[in-house]
């Protein structure tokens, strides 16, 4: 694991599940798991949850109701079903700009 500064380059490289897994694996198991967002003006958010771009889509299609089940949804170019979303929560408190600077990958 290296410390990535903060850049446009580091945030187009994308995170992969195994990836944040072992990030976490080295965490206190206790502790609360908060998203910081917006760099420019940073708040700290509380983790509704997770999910992929697969239920999502089947949940869609179950309340749109339309019955067709053995059609595939259709996917954004760059998009995969296993995406795996990390859903923002409650807006908790004003963030730092330095949480940029030293996150680990």
């Amino acid at each position: 694991m290296i410390t990535i500064p903060y850049d446009m380059t580091a945030a187009h490289i994308p995170v992969l599940a195994g990836e944040l897994i072992e990030l976490l694996e080295e965490q206190d198991p206790d502790a609360e798991v908060l998203v910081m967002s917006q760099p420019n003006w940073p708040f700290e958010l509380r983790l509704a949850g997770v999910t992929t771009r697969e239920e999502m889509l089947r949940a869609d299609r179950d309340e749109d109701g339309d019955g067709d089940d053995d059609e595939e949804p259709r996917l954004e170019r760059g998009t995969a079903k296993s995406d795996v979303f990390l859903v923002e929560g409650e807006q908790l408190r004003y963030g730092s700009k330095t949480a940029w600077a030293v996150a680990t990958r």
